[in-house]
């Protein structure tokens, strides 16, 4: 009999630790999450180093990957804001013509498509009777004019080295004539000269490529 009583205080005494799992879940939780975080924080800065990049193979990878090279080689999106005029001071007829195919489609230079991305506002030949505010232009020569202020818009000077790689023309062609009425109508003129076809990318333009 004394056995019996003695085990029923032992039951009776024992805690349950079910109950208190329940009663107490939501302060359980809360330090279970605080503990978690408080890991993940520890790991993150001082145990999980970050993998060692080599960031010129991940370029190129990334290059092969998208195909970039090629996509840059097609289309540059900024030539569509220039605004060039073509114009000929040749007797070639057609020739003005033949030059906005092939900076609006592009050439063909040494088994390389060299695509044209440019849109011309203005193609025609450059007569005696109109000057287009220009001066009296030597007609054996080939001239590139720029007429945007670049001490406002600095960037432009982007824009005229992509001008100058897609021709293939020098610096040295090339001549600042800004004044308002110039730059209202154009950014760039071109006034092709009787040397048109030497030392440039233009020799290419012999036909238009799709």
């Amino acid at each position: 009999m004394l056995n019996k009583n003695r085990q029923r205080r032992y039951n009776y005494n024992k805690p349950n630790y079910i109950s208190i799992l329940k009663n107490n879940s939501s302060i359980i939780l809360f330090f279970t999450i605080l503990v978690i975080m408080i890991y993940s924080i520890i790991d993150y800065n001082f145990f999980n180093e970050p993998p060692i990049v080599d960031v010129q193979r991940h370029n190129l990878e990334k290059i092969r990957e998208f195909n970039l090279k090629e996509l840059y080689n097609q289309k540059n999106l900024n030539h569509n804001e220039v605004r060039i005029w073509i114009l000929n001071n040749t007797d070639q007829t057609g020739l003005a013509g033949k030059m906005r195919d092939c900076f609006e489609i592009g050439y063909q230079k040494n088994e390389k498509k060299i695509k044209g991305d440019y849109i011309i506002y203005k193609q025609d030949n450059f007569k005696s009777e109109d000057r287009y505010d220009l001066g009296k232009i030597n007609s054996e020569v080939t001239k590139v004019f720029v007429h945007v202020d670049l001490e406002d818009y600095p960037k432009f000077k982007t824009h005229i080295q992509e001008f100058l790689s897609f021709t293939g023309f020098e610096s040295e062609i090339i001549d600042y004539e800004y004044s308002q009425k110039l730059y209202q109508e154009r950014d760039i003129t071109i006034i092709l000269g009787n040397n048109w076809n030497k030392n440039n990318n233009l020799i290419y333009c012999k036909e238009s490529i799709n």
